[in-house]
Order: structure tokens, then C-alpha cells, then sequence
């Protein structure tokens, strides 16, 4: 079994992509002099990016959402790599509070020593990364907006003491693809959302790693939607009595909120499911 160890300073790299290098980053470390060198944008929004295990700063989750984020503003993107710690998935569970740590530190760095405001920090993270958002949100000094995590992780995480809860920010949004499989089954934020019931998605059959994936494709699906026009499909959820009812498509309230996105979503709470086309456009409005 593998277990944990101690990520040094080069081990958890910050990749910082703009409008100017969508496609090459700039590496940064947790230090004043890495983040003068570079060309981090003071008066930009900043979207953090945390992937799970099994990958690291190239892989899908961030092919899929850095290039939605910048196309929908100029914005600081920061893509955190810590691949080193997360070659299998016993010892990201048992990295993930370090990674949390380091990204509250860097956080922090650009709050007191670059004046850099909290509130124009969103932190986006999907398996193991979705609850490395929350150990970071409780670790700043100030208060984050908006924690979006992408079917966040099951297996180790119950009796966590540090997993994902709603008040890590002002707004924690959760999707669950893989429901009771590989994500966590019950709800974890403000607002979850269950598309097609939660466990399995529209093609994947029983193929995990598939309805795994859903969950960052549909949110960078629902960001390039905040680009295009206002006409474009948007994934409505329609608000559930109970979890039975979002994991049984049986949901019957109101549709009034929706999932992704870049709009403040303040003063929304509850479950919600919605369903999904086949094929992109895959929202269905």
C-alpha cells in the first residue's frame, strides 16, 4: 500500500496561464520573487485548478477547463500540479491535506505581500482535488466565494475530518457523475447537482472513468456557454425533495438554478438534478 510523504517545494508547481500564454505556462513556486518574475495579472480574476490522481498539469480536466476560462475572460488561470504525490490513489488521499495546505500558502502569499484580494479567487478542483479546495478555502485568510468541485471523491473521505463541506466558501457548488462509484454520494455543498441520477452518465455505461469525466466536460461546457451568447443551452437543475429523489430522476421542483458557469450563485442551496443530450451541446436548458 502506498502511502504519503512529504511534498517538497518544487514537488506541488502553480502553472499560470493568461490570455498572453494560454498554452505555455509559467511555473511558480510559493515565493514573492516567482510570482514578481511572472506576468500574473493584479487586477484579473484568478480561477485555481486542482486536478486528482493519476494526472497532473496536462491532462483532461485542465485541457477541458483552462482554455473555457480564458475564453470567457482575462483572467489569471492556475493550474496546481501535484503529480508527484499523486501517482495512485492511496497516496493522493493521503497527500491531499499537504496540497491544501501549499495552495492556502500561495493564497496567502498573493493576499498580504501583492495586496491581491480573496474575493477574486475561485478555486475548481475534480476527484481527490475537489476536497483539496475545500483543506485551501479553510486555510486563506479571508473568505472565498466560490468552490467549484467536480465529482468529488468517495473512498477514504466519509470520516474524513477534512473533507469538502459547504462552509469552506460563501458558495460551494458540487456535481456527483460517479455517484456512490468513485464520487461522493451525498451532498456536500450548498448546491449538488445529479445529472441523470448521479452515478452514471448518458454513454459510459459501466465504464467509471467515462461518467468520471463528465463532470469537468459539462462544467467547461457550461463556462464556454457564459461566452457564446445568451442563448446558449444552459444545465438547469430542477430542485429535489431528497437525495432518493435526485438519484432517481423523480425530482419535481423548481428549475431555478444553474450548475456552472462564472455568475455568483449567493443565496442558493439545495439539491437538484438535470438531464443531459447525448452528444454536445449536452446541455439541454
Amino acid at each position: 500500500m502506498a502511502h504519503g510523504f512529504n511534498l517538497g517545494p518544487t514537488q506541488i508547481v502553480f502553472h499560470l496561464f493568461t490570455r498572453n500564454n494560454p498554452r505555455q505556462s509559467q511555473p511558480l513556486l510559493v515565493s514573492q520573487a516567482s510570482i514578481l518574475s511572472s506576468s500574473f495579472q493584479y487586477e484579473s480574476r484568478t480561477y485555481i485548478t486542482i486536478h486528482s490522481y493519476g494526472q497532473g498539469v496536462a491532462g483532461n480536466f485542465n485541457a477541458h477547463v483552462v482554455p473555457a476560462f480564458l475564453a470567457v475572460e482575462d483572467a489569471n488561470v492556475i493550474a496546481v500540479d501535484w503529480s508527484p504525490g499523486a501517482s495512485v490513489y492511496v497516496q493522493g488521499l493521503a497527500n491531499i491535506p499537504q496540497v491544501g495546505d501549499r495552495i492556502a500558502q500561495f493564497v496567502n502569499l498573493l493576499s498580504n505581500d501583492f495586496s491581491y484580494s480573496t474575493a477574486n479567487i475561485r478555486i475548481v478542483g475534480v476527484g481527490l482535488g475537489g476536497h483539496a479546495a475545500g483543506i485551501a478555502a479553510r486555510g486563506v485568510t479571508g473568505t472565498i466565494p466560490h468552490i467549484i468541485a467536480l465529482d468529488p471523491s468517495l473512498h477514504g473521505w466519509p470520516h474524513h475530518p477534512q473533507k469538502l463541506n459547504k462552509n469552506d466558501a460563501e458558495v460551494v457548488e458540487v456535481i456527483h457523475t460517479t455517484a456512490g462509484h468513485y464520487g461522493y454520494d451525498e451532498p456536500l455543498g450548498d448546491l449538488d447537482f445529479y445529472p441523470n441520477g448521479g452515478s452514471r452518465q448518458i454513454g459510459c455505461g459501466t465504464d467509471v472513468a467515462c461518467s468520471h469525466s463528465y463532470a469537468y466536460i459539462f462544467y467547461a461546457e457550461s463556462v464556454h456557454a457564459d461566452v457564446t451568447n445568451a442563448n446558449a443551452p444552459r444545465f438547469v437543475g430542477t430542485a429535489c425533495g431528497s437525495l432518493e429523489e435526485a438519484t432517481t430522476l423523480s425530482c419535481a421542483g423548481a428549475r431555478d438554478a444553474i450548475f456552472g458557469g462564472i455568475a455568483a450563485k449567493t443565496g442558493k442551496s439545495g439539491i437538484y438534478s438535470f438531464h443531459t443530450n447525448y452528444e454536445r451541446p449536452f446541455a439541454k436548458n
